[in-house]
């Protein structure tokens, strides 16, 4: 008789359980990563913002669910977005090497990958191959940036783990160029004073856009899901109206 109430105890916590995970209203179908970059994902006192984080939370609405975005590293979230199903990554550069390897929902901005470098050092890089002489370039790890430069042939890519080490490194000295974006770059210089009054545009070396990844294992009926809300606000203008906020908007 014991077992009997145990067993069915049980069953029920399990089906409680179920029925609570599946078809609760803060399940989006994807566990959504981003990274803190401006001015895609800025956070202050706990609270995100940016334009990839308004677009999200729009979508979010759309689809009426209330999952909540993680914050952590570029490469940490970019291991979990090639690696597990239902993994939205953003906001992620769309390039010839990453097409196939995700689905794709946008684009949410357009920008221009840049070279920086530091005012008063004469600087010959005036072409994309130019740039393979010089000392060394920072990077950052599974950035698009990186991954497009060693596809074109550089062997003088110096890699860290965050572009802020990038342009300390940069300010001493140990590297000759950042590659960084026309959108991402304010972030770091209006958090630095030394960096501002130092740092210069070298070359402007490749036009991309940004996307939402979702992780090619996902289920096409989830990504259709997210596709389909993302149609929708574009149409209704919601998706240019962040776009005008925080960036220029993408040319149609």
């Amino acid at each position: 008789m014991v077992y009997r109430i145990v067993v069915t105890l049980l069953t029920m916590m399990s089906f409680l359980s179920f029925a609570s995970s599946s078809g609760r209203a803060d399940d989006c179908g994807l566990r959504i990563i981003t990274e803190i970059s401006h001015p895609s994902t800025i956070q202050d006192n706990g609270r995100l913002s940016g334009f990839g984080v308004e677009v999200v939370e729009a979508l979010k609405k759309e689809i009426g669910c209330n999952t909540a975005i993680e914050v952590m590293p570029w490469a940490r979230g970019y291991r979990h977005l090639l690696n597990h199903p239902d993994v939205m990554l953003f906001s992620t550069a769309r390039t010839e090497e990453r097409e196939n390897q995700f689905h794709w929902i946008g684009p949410i901005a357009c920008y221009k990958w840049v070279f920086y470098g530091l005012k008063g050092v004469r600087h010959k890089v005036k072409t994309l191959e130019d740039a393979k002489s010089v000392s060394g370039i920072g990077v950052y790890r599974n950035d698009a940036r990186a991954q497009f430069l060693k596809s074109k042939g550089f062997t003088n890519l110096e890699v860290m783990d965050s572009q802020e080490v990038n342009f300390k490194k940069l300010l001493r000295g140990r590297v000759e160029l950042v590659a960084t974006s026309n959108i991402g770059v304010s972030g770091f210089l209006s958090k630095d004073l030394e960096l501002r009054k130092m740092a210069v545009p070298v070359l402007t070396f490749h036009n991309v856009k940004l996307y939402l990844a979702i992780s090619k294992a996902t289920d096409l009926e989830k990504v259709l899901r997210w596709q389909k809300a993302f149609n929708t606000l574009k149409s209704r203008g919601t998706i240019r109206k962040i776009q005008e906020k925080w960036i220029e908007k993408c040319p149609e």
